[in-house]
């Protein structure tokens, strides 16, 4: 696709599919990685609390959920080796990501990065769209090229996601729509996130499924409102989602990352993952 209809497309719709993006040597890699640690999916969390606060630790990456029906987080993934590190500034869509943020103004940090396994009866609830007031969902494009997205979304396939695999839905064009989803209005009031009905944003009005080969990417402003129907096959969906913003945008959970990852990246992945260097007195 040539530059002009990509970009035609992602203001219309919100979002693109990039297929075959991820190489098979790369997908084979992670894949082994989650069956390495496939204790960790079975027992993500620790046995005397609340799932949301009790993950447990693999080195410097957490096992984590927003809600259990979500599946397992890993997050802060980027620690877990090489093949994660190159995902930072992937080929395949840094430079998209780079001209819709527009990082030569604003700058470019990742807000949030890990994979999620999601087993039968997992779901994500309706979320976003464009009548929420939240900087990290701006999104504008003024017809000369200058771009201000506030957060990009890469949702990366593992495995095929298909029909009852619990795929990401969204609603296409939904990041310029003012007027609240009917399932995201409470007494006039618009939500961020459906935390009301507890339903899949699957079963959501106007919801579109999004169907992924093992190495497809799913690019997406996150102002676009959006969620995962219910999986109902057996088996578990296997993604990766890194999420860019602005450099004024601090990491989700505030994850510190290790000094031996910090001295392994590339001055440009570095650049990215820590975009605001820490500023200390000279005796510090």
């Amino acid at each position: 696709m040539d530059n002009n209809s990509q970009d035609y497309l992602f203001d219309l719709q919100g979002y693109l599919v990039l297929k075959n993006a991820i190489s098979a040597a790369d997908l084979r890699e992670m894949n082994q990685w989650i069956n390495d640690h496939e204790s960790y999916v079975k027992e993500p969390w620790s046995t005397d609390g609340d799932p949301k606060k009790k993950g447990r630790w693999i080195g410097h990456i957490e096992t984590h959920t927003y809600n259990e029906e979500n599946g397992v987080n890993f997050q802060s993934i980027i620690e877990g080796g090489s093949v994660f590190e190159k995902l930072i500034d992937h080929p395949a869509w840094i430079d998209l990501v780079k001209k819709y943020i527009h990082s030569s103004v604003n700058g470019l940090s990742i807000h949030e990065n890990f994979l999620n396994v999601r087993g039968p009866g997992g779901y994500l609830h309706i979320h976003c769209g464009g009548h929420v007031p939240l900087s990290y969902l701006t999104f504008r494009q003024n017809n000369t090229g200058e771009w201000m997205v506030g957060q990009i979304n890469v949702l990366m396939a593992l495995n095929d996601i298909g029909d009852g695999d619990g795929p990401p839905v969204l609603i296409p064009g939904s990041h310029k729509c003012t007027e609240i989803h009917p399932r995201l209005e409470v007494d006039g009031r618009g939500l961020i996130y459906d935390d009301v009905s507890g339903k899949p944003a699957g079963t959501a009005t106007a919801m579109q499924e999004m169907y992924l080969k093992a190495g497809d990417v799913l690019l997406f402003t996150d102002a676009i409102t959006h969620g995962a129907a219910e999986r109902t096959n057996p088996g578990y969906r296997r993604t990766i989602v890194y999420r860019y913003s602005p450099k004024y945008v601090r990491e989700r959970l505030n994850y510190q990352i290790s000094e031996d990852l910090l001295q392994r990246l590339t001055p440009e992945r570095r650049a990215i993952i820590e975009p605001n260097a820490p500023r200390r007195p000279p005796s510090a």
